[in-house]
């Protein structure tokens, strides 16, 4: 089925940018998330999407499509496609999703190293429109899906590229969203896509970085950027920012000896009590508890190894 009335007012135009940080050292991205979910709204993100639904009903939402899944539903979606996935009537199923994601043009780019990430050109043109991978090889792929998770991030990269490989010789494929989807809703969005993303990359550089600054090199006026801010990220340019510079933080306390009041300003905030407040209320620590925690941590992962 497909959405195809009315379509340049469809709801296709307000998706929410997930913000998607892949852990260090990593490839992908894995977790598994309950149904339902504050990030399980209609969104999108550059980062490709493995998503593996092995026991629940309902109905998925790529693009213009829209289409019943069953228990073992296999779906991959590629760069900024709109998606979401709706259980209705569902008031609650742990660990409904399991969701993959991984940059794929910086792993296409490093095919010269690992020749094995070629795969990804491959795909590229059917995750543009998404692919449905039909018959017994959903569930034996989605299998590997689930190992791979259970692996908690140690020594899953050949899973990683077997559960690719898969996909791409899957003899049952469906492809879902539409080419005029595509051409139309690209052509739209990819120069406000670039230009919040650029924004993005400004904060995630330099979190201190105020809104007026960040419009203006993104070449917009602040009225209208703070407006596309909230459109793409579903949230406010002061709220992200702060989310930022809290995410910062976090990473120094936990990896760095750097005294706290140094966290604070490197982490771009301008005041001490405005630092503690904000990091307890993103964290619901006192940035000088969560070093505490860091490091056990830490001494309890090498303890276990």
């Amino acid at each position: 089925m497909r959405i195809t009335s009315d379509f340049p007012q469809s709801a296709s135009h307000v998706a929410t940018r997930e913000q998607i940080v892949l852990p260090g050292g990593m490839s992908y991205l894995i977790r598994r998330d309950d149904y339902p979910n504050p990030i399980c709204i209609w969104n999108y993100h550059p980062e490709w999407e493995i998503h593996y639904i092995p026991d629940a009903q309902g109905f998925a939402y790529v693009g213009d499509y829209v289409g019943p899944f069953k228990p073992g539903h296999l779906m991959l979606t590629g760069t900024n496609l709109p998606h979401n996935w709706i259980t209705p009537g569902a008031p609650s199923l742990p660990g409904r999703d399991l969701v993959l994601q991984f940059d794929a043009e910086a792993l296409m780019g490093i095919r010269t190293v690992c020749p094995e990430f070629d795969v990804l050109h491959r795909l590229s043109a059917l995750a543009q429109r998404g692919i449905e991978i039909l018959g017994p090889e959903a569930g034996r792929i989605g299998q590997k899906i689930i190992d791979l998770h259970e692996l908690k991030g140690h020594g899953g990269l050949s899973l990683f590229l077997q559960i690719l490989t898969e996909i791409e010789a899957a003899p049952r494929t469906r492809l879902l969203a539409s080419e005029h989807f595509i051409s139309f809703y690209n052509e739209l969005s990819d120069k406000r896509h670039r230009r919040i993303d650029q924004a993005i990359q400004i904060l995630q550089s330099d979190p201190s970085s105020q809104m007026h600054e960040v419009a203006d090199a993104v070449g917009l006026a602040p009225s209208a950027f703070s407006r596309a801010f909230r459109r793409m990220t579903g949230m406010n340019f002061s709220n992200y920012s702060r989310s930022v510079r809290v995410w910062r933080a976090r990473t120094l306390l936990a990896e760095s000896e750097i005294p706290i009041t140094e966290v604070c300003f490197e982490a771009g905030f301008n005041n001490l009590s405005n630092f503690n407040r904000y990091f307890r209320m993103e964290t619901g620590l006192t940035p000088r508890a969560y070093r505490m925690a860091a490091r056990i941590r830490g001494r309890s992962i090498v303890a276990a190894v």
